[in-house]
């Protein structure tokens, strides 16, 4: 029985945007306006990956889709809004880690996809192809580090978690270089995954790699003479 993962997707899309959109209102009316602004940031990272592929004229692979929504649902819904940041220590941690290794493997999908596309008159290392991972998935966490300091100075909010540090501000810095590390660590495994993967040159049909041809399957504009 094949699954249909475009109809999961959809479906699961609209059941997290009902989710936060009911957070939105419940705050809303007890007046708790960081919840209440968090909960309508939430709803736009649910459809900012469609608006954007969109935008892009490019297909994004429904399962790679799904993982997106779980990790959104897992870090701003449950994470930010239910408190789970709070209430379980690891929980930041395991995102971060998480978010390293996904970010990870798109960098290599999109590089190792181009890499292939007929387009490309110069073809890539193994070992360039996984630096290029490593670098993509540790400069979109570092932006995101920055976006979370924007927000905490902007508009109050707490994301860092350091509101109630007092004078020992150094544990806001650990906390940020602590994320990095995983951050890190994260998108090396991936990496290191990666360069293997090219220098054997597995099949595009392997468990682990097979998005990226799904990817130029949905995206033959992009992979033209």
């Amino acid at each position: 029985m094949k699954i249909r993962f475009a109809k999961i997707e959809k479906y699961m899309r609209l059941a997290f945007v009902a989710l936060s959109l009911a957070a939105a209102v419940y705050n809303f009316i007890e007046h708790s306006w960081e919840m209440f602004f968090t909960s309508i940031l939430t709803i736009v990272l649910f459809m900012l990956p469609t608006v954007m592929a969109k935008r892009a004229k490019i297909s994004i692979p429904a399962p790679f889709q799904i993982v997106t929504l779980l990790f959104i649902f897992a870090s701003m819904f449950l994470g930010e809004i239910h408190d789970y940041y709070y209430r379980f220590k690891w929980w930041d941690t395991l995102l971060h880690g998480s978010s390293a290794v996904i970010l990870g493997y798109t960098g290599f999908l999109l590089i190792y996809a181009l890499n292939k596309g007929k387009k490309m008159h110069v073809r890539l290392s193994p070992f360039f192809m996984a630096l290029f991972s490593f670098c993509f998935a540790l400069a979109v966490g570092a932006l995101w580090e920055i976006f979370e300091f924007a927000v905490d100075g902007v508009f109050g909010a707490n994301m860092q978690k350091a509101r109630d540090l007092g004078l020992d501000t150094r544990l806001g810095v650990m906390d940020t270089m602590l994320d990095l590390i995983v951050d890190a660590v994260g998108a090396l495994t991936v990496s290191i995954a990666g360069y293997f993967h090219a220098k054997r040159k597995q099949g595009d049909d392997s468990a682990l790699w097979k998005l990226h041809q799904q990817f130029i399957e949905e995206n033959p504009e992009l992979f033209k003479k």
